[in-house]
C-alpha cells in the first residue's frame, strides 16, 4: 500500500472523509468521525511529518512541500472517486456547501419544492450575470455623461442622441432587450427540456412582425390598464399584443410548461423518431400557449409584483428604504432576491425607473464593508488563506457590486458578522430614507463603478458611505470570529511559521551537504598532491611559518594566556557599571570599561579585521587577530546624529593595524546635542574567556592614552585541568613541529601545531614527531586532520606525517578566503564537526531560566516533535543568544523564531513563546537578520516579558535540533533551572 493510500486508510476510509482540503504544507481533513484514530499509526506512514486532531471531528496530516503531490494521489484513489467528496484548496467547506447549510436552516430546507423553485430562479438568472455586469457598466457610462452634460437624458426615448451616442446606448440596450431569450434558454435547460426549443417559442412573440399585429388591434381595457388584443382564427380567439423586450416573467412561465411536456413526448414517442417529432409538437403546443396564454399571464403576474411594492414605497419611501437593505441579508441566502431583480426590470421598463437598487445598495456596501474589516484583521494577523478570501471577495463587490464570494466565502462561515451587516444595512437605509429615497434609469449592480447611475448621486455615496464604514469598523472592533476561533487560527499559523522554518532549515541543510562532498573532494585532492611531493622536516618547518604568517594564531585564547587591551582614545576611564545606558552597563553587551575622552580620534586597539562599522561612524566591531572581539561604541544614543559629527576611515572587511584610525568625531556636535561622550569599549565574546577586568592600572590613574592599558583578558585554563607551572607563560600557540624538535621538546612535538582554541587556522604539523624525528605511533594532533586541508584551511600532516611546503601554502590561500568569506566556524569546531560518527555534541541554553521537558510544552506542533526535538525554557531572562556560532537561517520579523545553521551540523530553530507571532513584534527588540554570521553568545533578540504575558501568550521557549534524522539521537541533557550557555540538549551522531 503507497502513503497516500494508507494516509485515507488510517484516517477511517473514505467513507468518513466528508470533505478534504489542502494548505501550503498539511491535509485539512473534514471527518464525519475523528475520535478512533490513531496518531501514532498516521505519524508512522512514510512522508507524513506530523498529525493534529481538532475540535469538530476535523483531522491534519503535515506533509510538508509534498502535500499538492499526496493530495492529488489521494483524491486519485477509487475509492475517494466512488465516495465523491467535496474539495477545495483554501477552507474546510466549499460555497456549495455553505449555501447548502443555509438553505437548511430556512424554509427551503423543509420545503423540497420551495428550495426546488428558488433554484430554479438562481439558475434562470446566474449564467447570465456577466452580461448584465457588462451592459451596467455602459449604463454607468452613459449616466455619467448625462450628469456632466455631455449628452442629453439618455433614458427619456424622446430625447434625439447623435448617432454616435444613439450607437454606445445600443450597447447595453441589447442585453436587456433580449433578455427573455437568454433566460428562457437557461430555464429550458434547467427543468430539462431542450434550450433552443425554449429559445424559439420565445423569439415568436419578439419577433418585429409580432409586435406589427398591434396595427390591426382594438383598444380594452383590463384592470385598469389598457390593452391591445387581435382577433384571430375568425374572431373567436383574442391575442393580447405586449412589447416582450426585457421581460423575464413569460420566459419563466414558459419554461416551466416546457420542461414537463417535454418530457412527457420524450417518454410517449419513440426513441428512433424523437430527434423529429418532440421538438416539433413541443413548439406546436408552446408557441400558441405562449402567445395566447403564458405572455399575457407572465406580463400581468410581474405587473402585480411591482405595482404592490410600488404601493409600499409610495406609501413611505422612509420604510421602504430601511426595509429592502434589512431583508437582503436573508433573502440573498435563500436566492430569494432573483424575484426582486425581475420586477427591477419590468419597473424600468413600465415606470421609466426603478426604486429597489438604491436601498439594495445599502445592503451590499454593509456586506463590502464587513468584508473590509476581516481583510483588516487578516492582514493584521498574517491569516494567508482569510486574506486571500477576503482580497477576491472585496474586490468582487466594491468594483463588480457582486455580494454571493463574500457571503458564501465569510459570512456565512462565521455568525458574529451578520450583526454587524445588519447594523450597516440599517444605518445606509436610514440615511436613505431620511433624504427621500432613490431612484435609478436603468438596471445596475451596485458597485462604486455605479454611483453616477443613481437619480441623488450625494445622497446614495454617503449612504453606501455610512453602511460600508459602520459594518467595517465593528467587525475590526469586535472580531469576526469567537475566542475559539481565535486561538485555533493562531496555532494553525504557528504551526505554518515552524513548517516554514522547518523546510528553510532542511534546504539549508541540503546545500550545506553539497558544500561539505564539495569540501570533501578538495580534500581529497590535496591529499594527492601531498602524497606526489617531497616529504621533509625542513618543509613542514618551512609550510608552518608560512601558515602562521597568513593566519596569526590567536594568542589571547592559549590557555592561561594574559592579554591586555589598550586605550583606542585619550580620556578618563570609566568602570562598566557607570557607563550611562543600562545595556552597556550591565554587561549585556560584552564586558569592559568606558572612555570618557579627551581627543578626538579613535583608532584600532590592535591588529584585526573590521566586522562592523556603521555608516554613522558610532559604533566599530573588530576580531583581532588573538581572538578577542572589540566593540567601540562612541558616545551613547549617537546613533541618532545620522553621521553629522563623525569622518569615517574605514569599512566592514578592512583589515587594520595598531594605531589605525578608525573615526574622528566633533566632540561640540555630540555634546550640544545633549548626548554623552562616554565610549564604552567592549570585549564582546567573554564566554570564550575566564575573566575580562578593568586593568589594574587605570584603578590608580583615570586618564589614560591612546595605546594605555585599560582591560586584562585572561584566557581559561587547559581543558585537562592540568595546570601550567608557576611562572611559565604559555608556549606560542604557532611554535612548529620543528622548532619544538630542534629544542629536544618530545611532547612539543606532539601538539606544537595544535590552533589555539577559537584559532580559524592551525600551524603545520608532522604528524606528532618524536625527538628523533620520527612520529609517533597513532599520535594525534588536535584540530588537525590527515588529510592536507581541513574546512578551516590549517596546513597538515600528510599520511606518512610530514607537511610540504605545497601544502602548506594551499592551506594559507584557503585560510585567506575563508577569513575573506567568513565562512570560517569562529569557535574552531570542524564544520559538520557533530556529524562525525559516534561525535557528541552538547547544546546550550540560548537564554536563562527552567528546562521543561518537549512533551510538556503547550502546543502539540512542537510537543509531538513534528517541528523538531529538543526541549522548552521557560525563561527568567529576557535575551535570547546564539547557542553557538552560525549562520542565521530564518529570522522573522515579529522577533518570535530564529534558525540557525551551526558550524558543526547541526540545524537548531528558537520559538520565542506560543503564539507570540500575533504580537505583530510587538515587544520584541531583533538584533540579527537572515544570512547574519553569528557565534556564541552573541544576542538574536531582546523581548519584553509584560507585553507577552499580559497578552496571554505562554512564555515557554521551544529550542529545537530540526534535522533530527540525521543523528543517532538528540536527547534533554539538563533539568530544572539553567543559565545561558549551560548544556540543554544532547546530540549524538550515527556511528
Amino acid at each position: 500500500m503507497n502513503a497516500p493510500a494508507e494516509i485515507l486508510a488510517s484516517i477511517g476510509g473514505a467513507d468518513n472523509v466528508e470533505n478534504l482540503t489542502h494548505c501550503a504544507t498539511r491535509l485539512r481533513f473534514q471527518l464525519h468521525d475523528n475520535s478512533g484514530i490513531d496518531e501514532k499509526q498516521v505519524e508512522s506512514i512514510p512522508g507524513v511529518m506530523g498529525a493534529v486532531s481538532q475540535s469538530g471531528n476535523r483531522y491534519q496530516v503535515v506533509i510538508g512541500g509534498a502535500v499538492e503531490s499526496v493530495y492529488n494521489d489521494i483524491m486519485a484513489l477509487p475509492e475517494m472517486k466512488e465516495g465523491g467528496s467535496a474539495t477545495g484548496t483554501q477552507e474546510s467547506g466549499s460555497n456549495a456547501d455553505v449555501k447548502s447549510a443555509a438553505k437548511e436552516k430556512g424554509p427551503r430546507g423543509r420545503f423540497t419544492w420551495l428550495d426546488s423553485f428558488f433554484d430554479f430562479l438562481g439558475d434562470s438568472f446566474r449564467p447570465i450575470l456577466g452580461s448584465l455586469l457588462g451592459a451596467s457598466l455602459i449604463i454607468t457610462f452613459m449616466a455619467l455623461m448625462g450628469t456632466l452634460g455631455v449628452i442629453g437624458n439618455w433614458a427619456d426615448p424622446r430625447t434625439e442622441l447623435s448617432p454616435t451616442w444613439q450607437f454606445i446606448n445600443l450597447c447595453w440596450r441589447c442585453v436587456f432587450y433580449f433578455l427573455p431569450l437568454m433566460v428562457a434558454y437557461n430555464a429550458s435547460k434547467k427543468l430539462g427540456a431542450d434550450p433552443w426549443i425554449g429559445f424559439a417559442v420565445m423569439a415568436v412573440v419578439m419577433l418585429p412582425g409580432f409586435t406589427s399585429l398591434g396595427q390591426y388591434a382594438t383598444h380594452l381595457t383590463f384592470a385598469g390598464s389598457e390593452i391591445n388584443v387581435v382577433r384571430l382564427f375568425g374572431g373567436h380567439l383574442p391575442l393580447t399584443i405586449f412589447d416582450y423586450g426585457s421581460q423575464v416573467f413569460p420566459p419563466l412561465l414558459m419554461a416551466a410548461v416546457l420542461g414537463p411536456l417535454y418530457k412527457l413526448l420524450k417518454k410517449i414517442i419513440s426513441p428512433n423518431v424523437q430527434l423529429i417529432f418532440v421538438p416539433f409538437l413541443s413548439m406546436l403546443i408552446m408557441i400558441p400557449l405562449t402567445a395566447f396564454l403564458i405572455g399575457p399571464l407572465g406580463v400581468y403576474a410581474g405587473a402585480g409584483l411591482a405595482n404592490g411594492l410600488k404601493a409600499v414605497n409610495d406609501f413611505s419611501p422612509f420604510i421602504f428604504a430601511i426595509l429592502i437593505p434589512m431583508l437582503y441579508p436573508f433573502m440573498v441566502p435563500l436566492g430569494l432576491h432573483w424575484p426582486l431583480n425581475a420586477i427591477m426590470l419590468l419597473n424600468i421598463q413600465t415606470l421609466g425607473f426603478d426604486f429597489i437598487q438604491g436601498p439594495m445598495g445599502a445592503w451590499n456596501f454593509a456586506c463590502f464593508g464587513a468584508t473590509a474589516g476581516v481583510l483588516f484583521l487578516s492582514v493584521r494577523d498574517r491569516d494567508v488563506t482569510m486574506r486571500q478570501t477576503a482580497t477576491g471577495a472585496l474586490a468582487a463587490g466594491l468594483l463588480g457590486g457582486i455580494s454571493e464570494p463574500s457571503l458564501y466565502g465569510i459570512h456565512l462561515r462565521f455568525k458574529r458578522i451578520y450583526p454587524r451587516i445588519l447594523v450597516g444595512c440599517f444605518l445606509g437605509g436610514l440615511v436613505q430614507g431620511i433624504g427621500g429615497g432613490l431612484t435609478t434609469n436603468a438596471f445596475v449592480f451596485t458597485s462604486l463603478l455605479t454611483i453616477p447611475a443613481f437619480s441623488n448621486i450625494p445622497l446614495y455615496a454617503i449612504s453606501i458611505a455610512v453602511a460600508f464604514f459602520s459594518s467595517m469598523l465593528l467587525v475590526v472592533f469586535f472580531d469576526y470570529r469567537t475566542a475559539d476561533e481565535r486561538a485555533e487560527a493562531a496555532k494553525v499559523r504557528a504551526t505554518e511559521d515552524a513548517d516554514q522554518a522547518a523546510e528553510e532549515a532542511r534546504k539549508a541543510s541540503a546545500e550545506a551537504h553539497k558544500a561539505e562532498l564539495r569540501a570533501d573532494d578538495a580534500e581529497a585532492r590535496a591529499d594527492q598532491a601531498e602524497q606526489r611531493a617531497a616529504t621533509t622536516t625542513v618543509a613542514a618547518e618551512r609550510a608552518a611559518q608560512v601558515a602562521t604568517a597568513v593566519a596569526p594564531a590567536r594568542t589571547a585564547l592559549a590557555p592561561n594566556a594574559v592579554t591586555q587591551i589598550a586605550s583606542p582614545v585619550a580620556g578618563y576611564v570609566v568602570p562598566l557599571d557607570k557607563v550611562p545606558d543600562p545595556v552597556f552597563a550591565k554587561g549585556t553587551v560584552g564586558l569592559g570599561v568606558g572612555i570618557d575622552p579627551t581627543g578626538d580620534t579613535i583608532t584600532s586597539p590592535g591588529d584585526g579585521k573590521i566586522i562592523v562599522a556603521q555608516d554613522t561612524g558610532h559604533a566599530f566591531g573588530i576580531k583581532l587577530d588573538n581572538g578577542i572581539e572589540l566593540l567601540i561604541h562612541v558616545g551613547i544614543d549617537t546613533v541618532n546624529l545620522g553621521g553629522t559629527g563623525f569622518d569615517v576611515h574605514v569599512a566592514r572587511g578592512d583589515r587594520v593595524t595598531t594605531g589605525d584610525v578608525l573615526v574622528r568625531f566633533d566632540r561640540k556636535v555630540i555634546e550640544s546635542a545633549g548626548y554623552s561622550m562616554i565610549t564604552p569599549v567592549l570585549v564582546t565574546n567573554p564566554r570564550k574567556f575566564a575573566s575580562v577586568t578593568q586593568a589594574p592600572a587605570t584603578l590608580s590613574s583615570a586618564l589614560v592614552a591612546p595605546g594605555d592599558t585599560i582591560i586584562t583578558v585572561t584566557a581559561k585554563p587547559p581543558k585537562d585541568g592540568a595546570a601550567a607551572a608557576p611562572g611559565t607563560p604559555p608556549a606560542p600557540a604557532h611554535r612548529s613541529a620543528a622548532q619544538a624538535v630542534a629544542a629536544g621538546d618530545s611532547k612539543a612535538g606532539a601538539s606544537a601545531s595544535t590552533e589555539a582554541p577559537g584559532s580559524s587556522v592551525g600551524g603545520a604539523s608532522v604528524g606528532g614527531a618524536a625527538a628523533g624525528g620520527s612520529p609517533a605511533p597513532g599520535s594525534t594532533v588536535p584540530g588537525v586532520s590527515a588529510h592536507g586541508v581541513s574546512a578551516h584551511g590549517d596546513a597538515q600532516a600528510s599520511p606518512q606525517g610530514t607537511g610540504t611546503a605545497d601544502g602548506a601554502r594551499r592551506a594559507a590561500t584557503t585560510a585567506g578566503a575563508a577569513d575573506s568569506s567568513g565562512s570560517a566556524a569562529a569557535s574552531g569546531a570542524a564544520p559538520g564537526s557533530a556529524l562525525v560518527a559516534g561525535a557528541v555534541t552538547e547544546i546550550g541554553s540560548p537564554v536563562a531560566g527552567r528546562v521543561v521537558a518537549l512533551s510538556d510544552v503547550p502546543d502539540p506542533v512542537f510537543s509531538k516533535g513534528i517541528v523538531g526535538l529538543g526541549v522548552g525554557i521557560d525563561p527568567t531572562g529576557d535575551t535570547i543568544t546564539s547557542p553557538g556560532d552560525g549562520k542565521i537561517i530564518v529570522a522573522q520579523d515579529t522577533g518570535h523564531a530564529f534558525g540557525i545553521k551551526l558550524d558543526n551540523g547541526i540545524e537548531l530553530l528558537i520559538h520565542v513563546g506560543i503564539d507570540t507571532v500575533n504580537l505583530g513584534g510587538t515587544g520584541f527588540d531583533v538584533h540579527v537578520a537572515r544570512g547574519d554570521r553569528v557565534t556564541t553568545g552573541d544576542v538574536l533578540v531582546r523581548f519584553d516579558r509584560k507585553v507577552i504575558e499580559s497578552a496571554g501568550y505562554s512564555m515557554i521557549t521551544p529550542v529545537l535540533v530540526t534535522n533530527p534524522r540525521k543523528f543517532a539521537s538528540v536527547t534533554q541533557a539538563a533539568q530544572g533551572a539553567v543559565t545561558p550557555g549551560e548544556g540543554i540538549i544532547t546530540v549524538t551522531a550515527k556511528q
